[in-house]
C-alpha cells in the first residue's frame, strides 16, 4: 500500500479554522444547557461593573491583537501557490485565532455566569471576527 500523500496545508487551515469555531459553539451550547440547570445566585458573583470592564479590556486587548497581526499577513500572490503561501503563515494564523477565541470563550463564560445578555458581545464579536479571519478571506488580504 502507497503511503498517502500529504494533506494540503490550505485544507489543514480549513480543519483547524472550522475546528475552532465548532468548538466555540458546543462550548456555548454545553454550557447554555449545564447553566440553564443551575445557576449561580446573584450574591455569588463578584461586582459585575468589574468583570464587564475586565472583560471589555481583555477584549479589546486580544481582538486587538488579532486584527494587529491580520494586518501583517503577507499578501498572497507573486507566482505563489496557495499551499506554499499556507505552509509560510498557518502558525500566523492560529495565532491569529486564538487571539479571537479566548474573549469569545471568556463572554460566553461571563454570559453563563451573570445570564445578562451585554457579556455576548464579546462572543459576537468574535464570531464576526472568526468569520472574518475564515482561511479563504485571510489568503485573499
Amino acid at each position: 500500500m502507497p503511503p498517502a500523500a500529504p494533506v494540503s496545508p490550505a485544507i489543514t487551515a480549513r480543519i483547524i479554522h472550522t475546528a475552532l469555531l465548532v468548538g466555540v459553539l458546543l462550548f456555548f451550547a454545553v454550557a447554555w444547557y449545564v447553566g440553564s440547570r443551575s445557576s449561580l445566585p446573584v450574591s455569588a458573583l463578584p461586582d459585575r461593573r468589574i468583570l464587564y470592564l475586565g472583560l471589555f479590556f481583555v477584549s479589546a486587548v486580544l481582538f486587538g491583537a488579532a486584527v494587529y497581526r491580520g494586518g501583517r499577513l503577507t499578501p498572497f500572490g507573486g507566482g505563489v501557490s496557495q499551499d506554499h503561501w499556507w505552509q509560510a503563515n498557518l502558525g500566523r494564523a492560529i495565532v491569529i485565532w486564538a487571539l479571537v477565541e479566548a474573549p469569545t470563550l471568556l463572554g460566553t463564560v461571563a454570559y453563563l455566569l451573570t445570564h445578562d445578555f451585554r457579556t455576548l458581545i464579546a462572543t459576537l464579536t468574535g464570531l464576526f471576527l472568526f468569520m472574518n479571519y475564515r482561511p479563504g478571506r485571510l489568503a485573499e488580504a
